[in-house]
């Protein structure tokens, strides 16, 4: 059997980032090179569709926002560096805060079964994510911008660009938001009706057995 240490997994998350770097100086590239309007068309259209996956509008602005915060840092003046960074800070505190007062309601819940913890479930998972976005894009970002090979104005126009980017996934909307997608209070929502439903209805077959009986 073959296990996976704490190294292997750093070297693997160190992988992970260096292979996101290159795919954001990728998609980036136009800007940097001064084909501006080409590269924000490919990425708003980049955006309609992604945004339109469910749950999509959510993680995509997210995703924008941390792009945005983190290439802040980087061309910013000192304040809004500064704000940037409590601003990241603050983000990802903020979702390890709460997936630890959801894990531990429900831990102290002892009442209903799997379906009725769904939506506390689904919040942890939502908040994981927020951390995992934050903290490794974040790093991808700072990983392109701290890149020796190139001269500093070229890290100013990836910056530039980044910064352009985010601004794009940041408030790209759903154009259908009462359809597929939902916001993520409307999936816990959702997730805790289903859950009630199905115990009223459990509880209706268990009374109906009685009264057969």
């Amino acid at each position: 059997e073959t296990k996976i240490g704490p190294e292997q997994i750093q070297e693997l998350e160190k992988r992970r980032v260096i292979r996101l770097a290159l795919s954001l100086r990728q998609r980036i590239q136009k800007y940097v090179d001064g084909d501006l309007s080409r590269a924000e068309s490919e990425w708003k259209d980049e955006a309609k569709r992604l945004v339109e996956v469910r749950y999509g509008e959510q993680i995509l602005n997210t995703v924008g926002k941390v792009y945005k915060l983190a290439a802040t840092q980087c061309i910013g003046s000192w304040t809004d560096k500064n704000k940037a960074k409590f601003e990241a800070y603050g983000m990802q505190i903020g979702a390890m805060q709460e997936a630890a007062k959801n894990a531990k309601e429900m831990e102290e819940d002892n009442v209903g079964g799997d379906e009725d913890k769904l939506p506390s479930y689904l919040e942890i998972m939502w908040n994981v994510t927020v951390i995992d976005i934050t903290s490794t894009l974040s790093e991808v970002v700072m990983k392109m911008l701290s890149d020796r090979s190139v001269d500093r104005d070229v890290l100013k126009k990836r910056a530039a660009a980044v910064l352009a980017l985010g601004e794009i996934f940041e408030h790209q909307k759903c154009s259908n938001p009462d359809g597929k997608q939902k916001s993520v209070r409307t999936m816990y929502q959702s997730a805790a009706k289903a859950a009630m439903e199905k115990t009223i209805n459990k509880t209706k077959e268990e009374e109906e057995g009685h009264e057969v009986v």
